[in-house]
């Protein structure tokens, strides 16, 4: 039987100290499992890409075992997106990325040891809306023309955010959903004089701005020109930071102006949001 780890070093050191240090043994063991049930979907470059780009990797075995642990039955092939669900005479497509710290001003840099500072809340959004970009203006479009995705099948976006240095830093309001529609940071309202709470809300922004001055779009789910995204899916998960329970920590947004909509509670894993006359629900889904 063929493993996951092998003997050959890899580029990627993660991939290095998980299968060399003891101390991470139990999360090996977790990784193989993992493989022996993801392995029959799997590409032909996959264990060999995984020695490169572990936690892009990692995340798409995870996200292919949460949906088999539900009972999904799926598909997947080298052409089309990573996950297919059939479901009646619609495919419903999940494409995942697992988009990294970037590069240059705008990159997401490491917190240095014992040192203070603020969470880089936009410079992590830009990472996730330029994740969305190439899939949905690249791959997805391509997809279409080359006939593998169908006009009326759902698309999913499936973003992991491990690779990301402070993406696990959050507020009540998941950062992926602050990625495509417009809240800013929360806002409390004192009256100082009373010494009484007033109101909390969330500020408006549509855009964050880079470091040369250009801008991108937080609110492209009120926008037409993305009506093929279906949803986007989130999580955080890598080799060494996992909930007990596969999918619990899923972040599932559903796009309110896609052309094929996803139906609501289709997956049952994490939270669910949706966008209700112009409110912002949620379901949580955990421990059923």
């Amino acid at each position: 039987m063929t493993l996951f780890f092998c003997d050959e070093a890899a580029e990627d050191n993660e991939y290095n100290v998980i299968r060399d240090e003891p101390s991470f043994s139990q999360d090996k063991a977790f990784i193989e499992e993992m493989w022996s049930e993801y392995k029959q979907y799997a590409d032909r470059h996959f264990l060999s890409e995984s020695r490169k780009n572990f936690k892009q990797r990692i995340w798409e075995m995870y996200l292919t075992c949460s949906l088999i642990a539900k009972g999904f039955s799926i598909t997947s092939d080298d052409k089309g997106p990573d996950i297919r669900i059939s479901k009646e005479e619609v495919d419903i497509w999940i494409e995942a990325v697992a988009p990294k710290a970037g590069e240059g001003n705008d990159a997401v840099t490491e917190l240095q040891p014992q040192t203070i500072r603020d969470v880089p809340d936009d410079q992590i959004k830009l990472r996730y809306r330029s994740a969305i970009e190439e899939k949905y203006n690249k791959k997805y479009k391509k997809y279409l023309l080359d006939r593998i995705v169908k006009p009326n099948d759902c698309y999913i976006i499936a973003i992991n955010g491990s690779a990301i240095p402070s993406a696990r830093s959050e507020i009540e309001i998941s950062r992926i959903i602050r990625s495509v529609l417009p809240f800013g940071n929360e806002t409390l309202r004192i009256d100082v004089e009373k010494n009484e709470f007033v109101d909390r809300y969330y500020q408006y922004q549509d855009k964050v701005n880079k470091v040369a001055g250009s801008s991108v779009s937080t609110d492209i789910f009120l926008n037409n020109q993305y009506d093929g995204i279906s949803a986007v899916l989130y999580s955080c998960v890598d080799a060494l930071n996992r909930p007990q329970k596969f999918g619990d920590d899923f972040v599932l947004l559903h796009n309110p102006l896609a052309k094929n909509k996803l139906e609501r509670g289709f997956i049952k894993l994490g939270r669910e949001y949706s966008v209700e006359k112009r409110i912002l629900e949620s379901t949580n889904w955990l421990n059923q």
